[in-house]
């Protein structure tokens, strides 16, 4: 089994091959390992191994796809060894019955019989070693009988140029080294599953020891390492050059690079031998090799040069395609063409989800996920990456800090690199006083409670972990006194004071802030990080291909990134806190870049990520980037806005863990916050010369389109009910459910056949079972919760169109997710009263077609029911 999970047949068809003495044609890895088991006699040792492997290098350097199949193919020979010993055991106890029938059958004759009739059937099993050693074992008790047949036995023997001396010895001398050779491949198989063979490969690999001499390459972490060997593959394969002259050639031109550039320094220099293997500069290197793309690549990199277009127009056909459809089918039922405009305008914004979700799930199939490349800092991360890790909050009780404080303890046990410090970056709430009696003693038990985590951790130098607080001004737009700009006031304001600008609203310090911070590392009160995660990101942004160039020109980023933004997973929740609401919505079904930051077409495509308030960033590059760009008392959702003016990126191999609410109140009260600060951002969509790309300008317009989906979700469901007899009807509803089902239905289709082979048959189709459970869970959750997001989103986007264009006033109106959980009751009652506006909605959805007297009005019956 693991021999056929790691060689599969289309890797083992690329492997060079030699041609043997006989004429045929095997992989020269195979023959390599096979020698070495002949040689060895099946024991394996990694040093061994790592010699004879050296001693062919030496004369012709092995392919990376080759030391890679070496432990497979070595384990395979091992098996085939085994094969072979257990076959002979077979024949062997064969020979064994086959004597002793022989010799059942002598020993039972009587004086007159025919001895020699019966003997002479066996006069070739007699040159067999088994076969004579056990018959002589049977015929040693000496009988006449017995002596006869001894001497037709030493007869045969003799022929044979043998006796019975030589032929036991043979036969105990087979037995011994079977029972030798078979102890040795079992411990060797084992010791193959106990090697570390990444360590090994890297030790054997001429490419990695001359990228190691001339490169930067051994403070790689492995997955950078592996995609530059990978590079060097792809390309070798497709150009007439070996994999050692396309490593040799890449090393070549970024010294070139460096000679001609020795004037610059820094991301713009480009000389990294990465910028050429996995870079912007890969093209040159392609050319100097003579490397021939595959019509894939072609078509992936054409695509990559579309940009945002080449996203927005196959997602509008396929939308105008459901449209035409839709239309034919309507105009055949006779329907009036002004009704029939109306349904296809109320349907194309849920048609364009449907067409959305179908277009990233075909473009996901051809796509792999892109890893950015980074040094390791695992084991320690220099000065030039000091990190300060904040958890931008609000102190409102001996609670929140207790759980800041808990949340930021555990931030430290899983980041302990001495070069990364913690910070709980706090305001007060908003109030109508700036300061009272109870805001200063909740301070100082911060204080306090900061003090205990150092003495606790201590560290030499600068202290650990700070407490960063700011007091209140007084917002005359928001009638309260607040912090400025909040949660983006607070990273603008950190960013001054660590660079020595004393003009903000902090508190005074009782110690000083470490000096340097290079990136800071901003999340949430609900977040928790991985083990290294942070050194992880920082390793990833020191990196010259992700380090960020700010052109002070132009107001741009022009190469690298600012922010790094991780994976972020729901939290597996159990327990009294767990809820059948969370485990649902939950699972990471669908592409919501709010809740789940996955991998992307935006990522893997065009090398954009969207930023959403949990990541890391580069101090400098980030503060030059948003200066001046955003006015005070405008933005509440910040941060898809910052990723798009700094430059942001997806990094899908660090991941952060965060709660996803229990209950359906708090997740509404922060999807109405999120559609508001989404809807505040039409300035900048609409204006060209914000800064804002246009890939990015196209996010923002999707997230107006996906907070417009339920409105016309259930507006083009009511235009159905009552321009539509019943059967018809219930066919629309059909087809406006299938928009909900798109993106469940493809993951569902595209997890039918198991990716793993490691994955039993009931295991697979347990969770293919589970998923579809979930999934027509969530759909049926979507639905009955659709008329409360359609009224939720109506009053968001309305709320937010008067404060934009009119009232000019509260437009930084912000609850956190505790602040909602403590004020909502979960009960009955408490849910009628935030949702009343799902029930207007369904009795005005069924009072339409009734009062149409339409027969639709049965299906718009259930419908409203549940709403």
């Amino acid at each position: 089994f693991q021999v056929k999970r790691d060689l599969p047949r289309r890797f083992y068809r690329q492997l060079p091959t030699l041609k043997l003495s006989d004429g045929a044609s095997v992989p020269r890895a195979l023959a390599l390992a096979w020698t070495y088991v002949a040689h060895s006699d099946s024991s394996v040792s990694a040093t061994m191994f790592k010699a004879i492997v050296e001693g062919f290098q030496a004369v012709e350097p092995l392919k990376i796809g080759e030391l890679w199949a070496l432990p497979s193919l070595l384990r395979f020979v091992l098996i085939e060894n085994l094969r072979r010993i257990a076959v002979r055991v077979s024949r062997t106890r064969q020979m064994r019955q086959i004597a002793n029938e022989v010799a059942d059958r002598v020993l039972a004759l009587d004086e007159t019989a025919d001895r020699q009739a019966i003997l002479s059937n066996y006069v070739a099993h007699a040159q067999d070693t088994t076969f004579a050693t056990q018959l002589l074992y049977r015929l040693r008790d000496g009988s006449q009988n017995a002596g006869r047949a001894l001497e037709w036995l030493e007869r045969e023997l003799e022929r044979s140029g043998s006796d019975a001396e030589e032929i036991i010895i043979s036969e105990h001398r087979t037995l011994s080294s079977g029972n030798v050779t078979t102890g040795n491949i079992i411990r060797g198989l084992r010791l193959i599953n106990d090697i570390d063979w990444t360590v090994w490969f890297e030790d054997v690999s001429r490419i990695d020891t001359l990228l190691r001499e001339r490169t930067d390459f051994a403070a790689l972490d492995f997955f950078s390492r592996d995609q530059y060997r990978t590079a060097i593959e792809e390309m070798a394969r497709r150009s007439d050059r070996s994999e050692f002259r396309v490593a040799e050639k890449a090393i070549e031109l970024a010294g070139h690079a460096a000679v001609a550039d020795t004037t610059v320094t820094g991301p713009t220099a480009h000389t990294d031998v990465g910028f050429f293997l996995v870079g912007p500069r890969r093209l040159e290197l392609e050319k100097a090799i003579g490397y021939r793309p595959t019509v894939s690549v072609t078509i992936k990199r054409a695509f990559r040069k579309t940009g945002w277009l080449g996203i927005v127009v196959p997602v509008f056909a396929l939308t105008v395609l459901l449209l035409v459809l839709s239309g034919n089918a309507l105009a055949s039922l006779g329907l009036s063409l002004p009704s029939i405009v109306l349904m296809l305008a109320l349907f194309a914004v849920p048609a364009s989800e449907g067409a959305l979700a179908f277009f990233n799930t075909v473009v996901s199939l051809f796509l792999k996920p892109t890893r950015l490349v980074g040094y390791d800092y695992r084991r320690g991360m220099p000065p030039e990456a000091r990190t300060l890790v904040v958890v931008p909050s609000l102190i409102g009780s001996r609670d929140d800090v207790e759980e800041n404080i808990r949340n930021i303890e555990v931030h430290h046990l899983a980041n302990t690199a001495d070069e990364i410090h913690f910070a709980l970056l706090s305001d007060w709430p908003d109030s109508k006083t700036e300061i009272d009696a109870a805001d200063i003693e909740i301070l100082q038990y911060a204080r306090d409670e900061i003090a205990r985590l150092n003495a606790r951790y201590p560290s030499e130098g600068a202290p650990r972990f700070y407490v960063l607080h700011r007091r209140r001004l007084y917002n005359e737009s928001q009638g309260a006194w607040m912090g400025w700009e909040r949660k983006r006031g607070k990273l603008h304001e950190l960013n001054l004071l660590l660079r020595g600008d004393s003009d903000t609203t902090f508190l005074p310090l009782d110690v000083p802030l470490p000096e340097n911070v290079i990136h800071v590392m901003t999340l949430d009160a609900d977040t928790r990080t991985t083990r290294d995660a942070v050194a992880s990101l920082a390793g990833k942004l020191c990196h010259p291909l992700n380090r960020p160039h700010y052109d002070a020109a132009k107001r741009v980023v022009t190469a690298g990134y600012t922010i790094l933004q991780p994976r972020i997973t729901a939290s597996l929740t159990s327990g009294d806190d767990a809820s059948f609401f969370q485990r649902v919505f939950s699972a990471n079904r669908g592409l919501d870049p709010y809740v789940f930051a996955v991998s992307d077409i935006y990522q893997d495509v065009f090398g954009d990520g969207s930023f959403t308030g949990k990541g890391l960033y580069h101090v400098d590059s980030f503060e030059a980037a948003l200066k001046g760009r955003i006015e005070e008392n405008t933005v509440l959702s910040h941060d898809l806005l910052e990723g798009a003016l700094a430059r942001a990126a997806l990094v899908t191999d660090v991941e952060l863990v965060e709660d996803y609410p229990t209950r359906y109140s708090v997740d509404a009260s922060r999807h109405h916050r999120w559609a508001r600060g989404d809807w505040q951002l039409l300035g900048f969509i609409l204006n060209p010369r914000s800064g804002v790309p246009a890939l990015s300008r196209w996010k923002m317009v999707d997230n107006l389109r996906r907070s417009l989906t339920p409105i016309f979700w259930v507006m083009a469901a009511i235009a159905g009910w009552t321009l539509l007899p019943f059967t018809q009807a219930a066919q629309w509803q059909a087809l406006l459910i299938l928009t909900l089902f798109m993106a469940p239905t493809f993951d569902i289709v595209h997890a039918i056949l198991p990716k793993s082979g490691d994955q039993t048959p009931r295991g697979h189709f347990s969770a293919l079972a589970r998923d579809v459970v979930f999934g027509t869970a969530l759909v049926a959750l979507k639905i009955v919760l659709m008329a409360h997001l359609a009224w939720m989103m109506g009053d968001a986007i309305i709320r937010t169109l008067y404060r934009l264009f009119v009232s000019r006033k509260n437009m930084l109106e912000w609850r956190t997710a505790s602040q909602a959980h403590k004020i909502g009751d979960n009960d009955l009652g408490s849910y009628y009263g935030m949702m009343y506006g799902a029930v207007i909605v369904g009795v005005v959805g069924l009072a339409i077609p009734v009062v149409a007297d339409s027969t639709g009005a049965f299906v718009a019956f259930f419908f409203a029911l549940f709403w």
